[in-house]
């Protein structure tokens, strides 16, 4: 089985110039659970400015490792010395 987890996120859409309000309502969910719940909640929900929405945690914006800055060569090193930059 996966260790996959998945968030059930909830929306209230508002109306005139209202920003929409995005909030967690499950986190840290199985596949089975989280699509268990998204169902439950879309059958009871009856108002149609609040929607449901699933996300797999692994689709989330993660910080890359930091980049080692790049070390150069002394063949390149001479070239760039030699030339002349024409100003």
């Amino acid at each position: 089985m996966s260790d996959t987890k998945y968030l059930i996120l909830e929306l209230h859409k508002f109306s005139y110039g209202v920003k929409d309000v995005w909030s967690v309502k499950f986190s840290d969910l199985t596949r089975d659970k989280a699509f268990t719940k998204l169902v439950a909640l879309e059958t009871l929900n009856d108002n149609k400015d609040i929607t449901f929405h699933l996300l797999n945690t692994n689709d989330l914006w993660t910080k890359e490792p930091e980049e080692k800055p790049l070390v150069l060569k002394d063949e390149v090193k001479q070239n760039s010395e030699s030339e002349d930059i024409p100003f």
